[in-house]
Parts: C-alpha cells; sequence; structure tokens
C-alpha cells in the first residue's frame, strides 16, 4: 500500500509538470502603410502619407493597411501625427475592425483586429478615416511613426520593416537583439522535453507498479 502512495504521488509531480501552453505563437513580420486611396494606387511605408482633400475642401480622406511578410496578423496598433487635420469618422474595410481612436493633440493612436487575419504575403487596406481640414490652403496628411503587434506574445514595438529591425518600444536594433528580445522561445514547435520526462516517468512507474503487484502476488502465495 505504501509504495502505491509513492507511485501515484509520482505521477501526480510528473503531470504537474506539464506545461500548460506547449505551442509558442509563430513569429509575425509586417509593416503598416498609407495610402491616398481604397485600391492602393499610392502608398507609403514610410513618412507622411497625402489625403486627398474633397471637392469642397473641408474635409480629407485617407486608408491604413498593412502588408504581411510572414505569420497571420489578426490585431496591430498604429501611432501616428496629424497634419492640418482633425479627426472625424473612419470606416472598417475588409473584415478589419478599428477601436475608436486615442487622440492627444496632433497625435492619434489606432488600433486594429479581424478574425481571420491576414497572411504572410498579402496585403490589405483595414480602414479609411475622414478628418475635417483645418486650413484648406495647405496640405493635409498622416504621418506612421510606429506600429506594433497587440499579440500577447511578441513584446509590444517589436517589428521587422524595410529590412531593419525594430526591438521593444520601437528601437532600431540588430537581428541578433531582435531574436533574443523579440521572437517566442520554441517557434512552432512547442515544448517538447517536459513530455518526454512525463513519458519517461509514467512508464518508470507502471514498472514499478507491475513489479510490486507480482511480488504482492508471489508473497500471498
Amino acid at each position: 500500500m505504501l509504495m502505491k502512495k509513492k507511485i501515484f504521488g509520482l505521477l501526480a509531480i510528473l503531470l504537474v509538470l506539464v506545461p500548460i501552453h506547449v505551442n509558442a505563437a509563430d513569429g509575425i513580420s509586417y509593416t503598416v502603410f498609407g495610402s491616398e486611396d481604397q485600391a492602393m494606387t499610392k502608398t507609403t511605408l514610410n513618412g507622411a502619407i497625402t489625403c486627398p482633400k474633397s471637392a469642397d475642401r473641408k474635409t480629407a480622406t485617407c486608408y491604413i493597411g498593412v502588408k504581411v511578410n510572414s505569420g497571420t496578423v489578426k490585431s496591430f496598433k498604429v501611432e501616428g501625427t496629424l497634419k492640418n487635420l482633425k479627426y472625424d469618422s473612419y470606416e472598417d474595410l475588409n473584415g478589419w475592425t478599428m477601436k475608436s481612436p486615442t487622440i492627444s493633440g496632433k497625435n492619434i493612436t489606432y488600433e486594429f483586429s479581424s478574425r481571420t487575419g491576414v497572411t504572410g504575403g498579402n496585403k490589405v487596406v483595414v480602414v479609411g478615416v475622414t478628418y475635417l481640414v483645418e486650413n484648406p490652403a495647405e496640405e493635409c496628411s498622416l504621418e506612421i511613426k510606429t506600429s506594433t503587434p497587440t499579440n500577447p506574445d511578441t513584446p509590444q514595438g517589436c517589428r521587422v520593416e524595410n529590412n531593419k529591425y525594430y526591438c521593444e518600444n520601437g528601437v532600431e536594433c540588430s537581428k541578433a537583439e531582435y531574436d533574443e528580445k523579440c521572437v517566442p522561445n520554441n517557434p512552432q514547435t512547442g515544448s517538447f522535453v517536459p513530455y518526454v520526462i512525463v513519458l519517461g516517468g509514467l512508464g518508470v512507474a507502471g514498472a514499478l507498479y507491475f513489479t510490486t503487484r507480482k511480488k504482492a502476488k508471489i508473497y500471498h502465495v
């Protein structure tokens, strides 16, 4: 009886060692772009994108999209600066949803999400944003400053853009630093060692159990 308790105790300890999350998130690489129109005929990855004015020059509209290099992007956040514009309204596009933006002076933060997301090798416009024009005689633009993933497995600020690597808080870094700070451990493969330990432990425990059972039968004979 004492031996059985020890075996069951060992099994309980081994089961606790099984990780709850065994698969780490795949690596995600993407860039956010601005576009003058929904057809993406004129886009920019860096700096400011012009927001064309309406015929009466009272409003201006431009678009934000995402180009995915690898993985699947289902949510991301964009920080930008407005020039000669004041936020007015927006239109969700292509199955994406935008939260009401956070505004502080000329700085604006957008956050987007999608159930299906965008996979590597594809790009899509996710929103059209309309602004009020402050001075009809001046150019209107949105400058995208940073874009950060909202996936909890990836540190905020980590991204690969135009073959450059950015670590936490959007600071440019080397590929080695990016892999160390931003890429989840054991991508795609998950945690393998704990299962080996558990299976090995179960095998040992099973062997001990059957051995003690055999000895018990011999003793009673």
